[in-house]
């Protein structure tokens, strides 16, 4: 009872001129409005701040998937770029003159049937060492600039590329898995046999090209039609040579593995000791590059492309079979035109 009378007196008050009057319990209308004006700015700025860091994550996140994916794709090329085979023809000069000075001393004491054996010896060896300039001569020269149409057919296992592609010759033992050889469905696509020697290659499909097919595409569903990206293809070298000089190119392109649809672009480019080139042909130049410059474009694929810049990404390769070109006189005294 003394409670509810305090609450009363406190309720009512005296005014200055002696009215009654009550206290206010609520909020005006004016001060509704400013409270809620100030919940909408407060929310909006959280909103913004949200949606700033999450923008910043994605955007994180896309870059940290591109350079994962680079570094990928770099390892594999350079581990396939380091295996590159480049035979050294056998040095047959010592056995020749060891032939020579065999049948001149045959022929000198042992009469004129030894004489003509001798001459018959000389001959044949002449005519041995002649077939190797000649196979020389006759190497390739297609023009590097198309190899993925053009049919380029090392005579030695090496290295063929120009500036958007590379053709090499790996040697590495095949795997187990490798040995069972499971016949192809596909009238299109060509069987590879497991062997010691390889051939590789590298280039950038385009994305309206008929090719390789993104076997990705058909998980949601899509009919996996072919798509832009950085192809990789492993052949059997005498399959790759077959193919290319039986005229089976289509077969060919349409054989391989599609790595990455992220990649729209590849560059490589060959350190012969003094300049970077943009094509090299290891039956013509007679050794592999000392080093090759990978330059590699890559795009967000969640985005358009028309809305983005793609991020290059830059990486040197050592080949440790390469060696330093060496010009003869008679090379440089014809590029000066002398």
């Amino acid at each position: 009872m003394h409670l509810s009378t305090e609450l009363r007196q406190n309720d009512v008050k005296r005014c200055r001129h002696g009215k009654r009057c009550s206290v206010r319990h609520g909020f005006t209308l004016l001060e509704l409005l400013l409270t809620l004006a100030l919940a909408i700015v407060l929310m909006t700025l959280v909103n913004s701040a949200f949606s700033f860091y999450v923008k910043s994550m994605d955007s994180s996140d896309a870059e940290m998937r591109r350079t994962m994916l680079a570094n990928a794709v770099m390892q594999m090329i350079e581990d396939d770029l380091r295996a590159t085979l480049h035979p050294t023809p056998i040095d047959t000069s010592a056995l020749e003159e060891l032939l020579k000075s065999t049948a001149s001393s045959g022929g000198g004491g042992g009469g004129s049937g030894q004489g003509d054996s001798g001459s018959t010896d000389t001959g044949t060896s002449d005519t041995d060492t002649s077939d190797p300039s000649v196979s020389t001569e006759e190497t390739t020269t297609e023009d590097t600039t198309a190899l993925a149409t053009n049919a380029v057919v090392l005579q030695t296992p090496g290295l063929v590329g120009n500036q958007y592609q590379v053709q090499i010759d790996t040697s590495r033992l095949p795997r187990l898995e490798e040995y069972i050889v499971m016949m192809s469905t596909d009238p299109g696509v060509l069987v590879d046999l497991p062997s010691d020697l390889k051939t590789v290659t590298y280039y950038v499909q385009g994305a309206d090209a008929i090719g390789i097919d993104d076997q990705l595409s058909k998980l949601d569903g899509s009919t996996g039609t072919s798509s832009g990206g950085l192809v990789r293809r492993v052949l059997d070298r005498n399959v790759t040579s077959f193919a290319m000089t039986q005229g089976s190119l289509s077969a060919l392109m349409q054989t391989g593995e599609l790595l990455a649809p992220e990649i729209v672009a590849i560059e490589f480019s060959y350190w012969d000791g003094m300049l970077w080139q943009i094509q090299w042909n290891s039956d013509d130049v007679g050794e592999l590059p000392l080093a090759i410059k990978i330059q590699m474009s890559v795009i967000d694929p969640l985005h358009d492309i028309n809305d983005q810049t793609p991020r290059t990404f830059t990486h040197i390769v050592r080949l440790p079979m390469g060696k330093y070109v060496v010009e003869s006189e008679e090379d440089e005294m014809t590029e000066a035109g002398i």
